[in-house]
């Protein structure tokens, strides 16, 4: 199971379409573009977020709520998930 964090701060569980893992592609269609893995501090890497690698290029409005977690400024959508359900 995912969580989309958008940056009107809205979040919204998301159910990979397999029903298993999240794929690549449903990663960069929520995303909005190719994928950069951001892990959060303390968490162990038992989840970690997955942003448009080129968010704060492409001047996406940031994303507080998912910035808090992540330590860092996050631009855009944001999908948390544990690393080992995305395939």
């Amino acid at each position: 199971m995912a969580t989309l964090y958008e940056p009107s701060g809205r979040d919204s569980e998301y159910t990979p379409r397999n029903g298993k893992k999240v794929t690549l592609a449903e990663l960069q269609a929520l995303a909005g573009g190719y994928i950069e893995m951001v892990r959060i501090p303390g968490d162990a890497g038992r989840r970690a977020f997955f942003v448009d690698e080129d968010g704060r290029l492409k001047k996406l409005k940031p994303n507080v709520r998912a910035s808090h977690l992540a330590g860092q400024l996050l631009a855009g959508n944001a999908v948390l998930c544990p690393p080992k359900e995305v395939d």
